[in-house]
């Protein structure tokens, strides 16, 4: 992996031994794993006027060295670091500021060691480990650009569509078929039948990974490290393709067969008295919970983020943006608004219903929130600052109590237990409200050091800060 790209980024050069002061620079930091006299060769695939920083990581320490290369003559000065073991608890260190390189590399070299999940037992590829993994990667991917955060991701993505439901010989669910999705529970236990909208949430994760790979031309014609066992394609670009066609499929076969309704494209669980003995009483028929319509937009979304960049299917892309656009559409429409501390907040129930019941606690809002904050990123459907300000609002007026604790609904009720911590998707509200940054990292401390998913997405908004002030 010697020479794997790992970062880009402007500043300033501390001074030199030589004197002169500082002077402007543009930094590429480049892991190499080989020994330091590796590091010529690595330099000479620099190019001119440029500045390369590398570590070399060892178990208990590394080093850094910045080569000026100008007119290919390059001036070392090494600089050396202490870099714990794979053991060191990831961090973030702080609201302000850019997010480091020792951030990115301790949150590394703990994902090395997370194991990708060959099935969905439980969920493992959905909001499981395997699920989390897949996300966190792909955030941090996009903050630094470092290729085997990547390549790490495509570990994960490879295991899921390797673990999806073999079409000849896999587990007949409650459709009668051995359909092209991830059944969460084993092949005789109690459930096993049952496969619904968790689905979307792995098409989704899959195809984050083709979209970053799309997003990407530079890595297309390179092979992936590790070969190509399975069969998706031995070049990156090939590897998205088959992720993307292998999504469509899922989404061709059952998603869009069962839980989308033709007219509206609201999401409703399947009219089949099949579904309802698989799942549970009275289950068939009815409006998607808000969690789940996000899990499914996840999959539609990205796939047709990917579409897009492919160039290849201009109507199917448009297909699903209508679908994920039915959806937030309807969550807004459904969301109640009402005043607090003079800030406009609002809450919801779990499921679409009239009048609002069944209020949806923070665990599965997160999954609410998430989903929105996506859509409203992608600038794909019409979703503004201003209609995503009074979940912000929530979260400071009505959801946060002394001590960094949080309420249990999204009303402020305590719910089922006393008022506790904030993370998942609801951190991505940073981006709307940049004061709840520093509020997540104190009501996080003690789970930052060992949860992925939180710490990537802690980070996610201090880059996506960051960016938005130095506009």
């Amino acid at each position: 992996m010697e020479g794997r790209h790992f970062a880009a980024h402007g500043g300033r050069m501390p001074p030199l031994p030589a004197g002169g002061g500082t002077a402007p620079f543009l930094v590429f930091q480049l892991e190499v794993c080989g020994p330091v006299g590796a590091w010529p060769s690595l330099l000479a695939r620099a190019g001119k006027a440029a500045i390369f920083r590398a570590m070399a990581i060892r178990p208990l320490m590394s080093s850094a060295v910045f080569f000026p290369m100008i007119g290919g003559v390059a001036a070392a000065l090494f600089q050396w670091l202490e870099v714990a073991n794979a053991a060191e608890p990831m961090f973030v260190d702080g609201a302000g500021g850019a997010v480091s390189a020792k951030e990115i590399l301790v949150f590394k070299k703990f994902m090395l060691e997370v194991p990708a999940a060959s099935n969905n037992l439980h969920n493992a590829m959905v909001y499981g480990g395997s699920g989390a993994a897949v996300e966190a990667l792909g955030r941090v991917f996009e903050i630094c650009g470092d290729v085997e955060l990547l390549d790490r991701m495509v570990v994960f993505t490879d295991a899921m569509l390797a673990g999806r439901n073999d079409p000849t010989s896999g587990v007949r669910i409650w459709t009668g078929g051995r359909e092209l999705v991830w059944p969460n529970q084993a092949p005789g236990e109690k459930g096993a039948e049952y496969s619904g909208t968790e689905n979307g949430d792995v098409v989704g994760h899959v195809a984050y990974a083709a979209r970053l790979i799309l997003e990407n031309k530079r890595l297309w014609a390179e092979k992936v490290p590790g070969g190509d066992a399975s069969g998706f394609g031995a070049t990156y670009r090939e590897r998205a393709v088959t992720y993307v066609r292998e999504m469509d499929r899922t989404m061709d076969g059952f998603v869009v067969k069962w839980l989308v309704r033709p007219g509206t494209l609201r999401y409703f669980s399947p009219d089949s008295p099949l579904f309802d003995a698989a799942s549970r009483p009275g289950s068939s028929n009815q409006p998607v919970p808000w969690n789940q319509q996000m899990m499914l937009n996840n999959g539609f979304q990205r796939l047709a983020e990917c579409h897009a960049l492919l160039g290849d299917d201009a109507g199917r892309a448009k297909r699903y943006d209508a679908i994920v656009k039915a959806s937030v559409d309807w969550f807004f429409e459904a969301a109640e608004r009402y005043e607090v501390k003079g800030r406009t907040c609002c809450k919801w129930s779990y499921v679409f219903e009239r009048p609002l019941r069944h209020i949806e606690d923070t665990g599965h809002g997160g999954y609410d929130v998430s989903g929105l904050m996506r859509a409203f990123e992608s600038g794909r459907y019409g979703i503004t600052a201003e209609m995503m300000r009074p979940l912000a609002n929530t979260v400071s007026c009505v959801l946060a109590q002394p001590g960094n604790k949080f309420m249990g609904r999204v009303d402020g009720t305590a719910g089922k237990h006393p008022p506790g911590g904030l993370g998942g998707g609801w951190i991505d509200l940073c981006e709307i409200q940049p004061e709840l940054l520093p509020v997540f990292i104190a009501a996080n401390q003690g789970r930052i050091k060992s949860s992925p998913g939180l710490t990537a997405n802690l980070l996610w908004a201090k880059h996506r800060l960051g960016l938005a002030q130095r506009k």
